[in-house]
């Protein structure tokens, strides 16, 4: 089972990516033999950076001529999300304590990761989803195209049991 970062999917799904042809090579590999999953995280940070980079790209067809902005933005979601065989996984909301305040556990979890992995924000919390999938999905592999990971995939791998893959 895998674990898609959204950089692959992005790469995956826009032709004119400079990873396309990586990752059209990675998925096709791995969808053979392994159930692609991605989480909500994934979902929101995919509209993030189409909504600032979609005019950057050839869009697929039928997309190009919408011309309401909103709209164009949601089929290509729709389009890069079809695209591929991917589960999207969604965390059921529980809350934990750090003393006094309350906390969304995917980012007392983050915390916990933090002083040992030392990434971003959004890849420690990309790395807390993977860790939960891992436990009820048997998820252990995370394919990315970040430099950041790939360059800490050893330390993730030490502390969490997730491979890190790009290829």
């Amino acid at each position: 089972m895998s674990y898609l970062d959204t950089s692959v999917i992005i790469a995956y799904c826009i032709e004119g990516d400079p990873h396309h042809d990586k990752a059209v090579k990675v998925i096709e590999k791995l969808k053979e033999k392994n159930k692609l999953y991605a989480s909500a995280l994934t979902l929101v940070e995919l509209y993030s950076w189409l909504s600032r980079n979609i005019q950057k790209y050839r869009l697929p067809p039928g997309i190009e001529e919408v011309m309401d902005y909103e709209g164009k933005l949601r089929l290509t979601v729709t389009y890069c999300l079809q695209s591929l065989p991917i589960q999207i996984f969604s965390d059921e909301v529980k809350l934990t304590s750090i003393g006094e305040l309350k906390l969304f556990h995917k980012f007392s979890e983050a915390i916990n990761l933090a002083a040992k992995l030392k990434l971003r924000t959004l890849d420690l919390l990309h790395i807390t989803y993977i860790i939960q999938l891992a436990e009820k999905e048997h998820v252990k592999l995370f394919v990315t195209f970040d430099s950041d990971i790939l360059n800490k995939k050893e330390i993730i791998q030490k502390y969490t049991g997730i491979w890190i893959i790009s290829e």
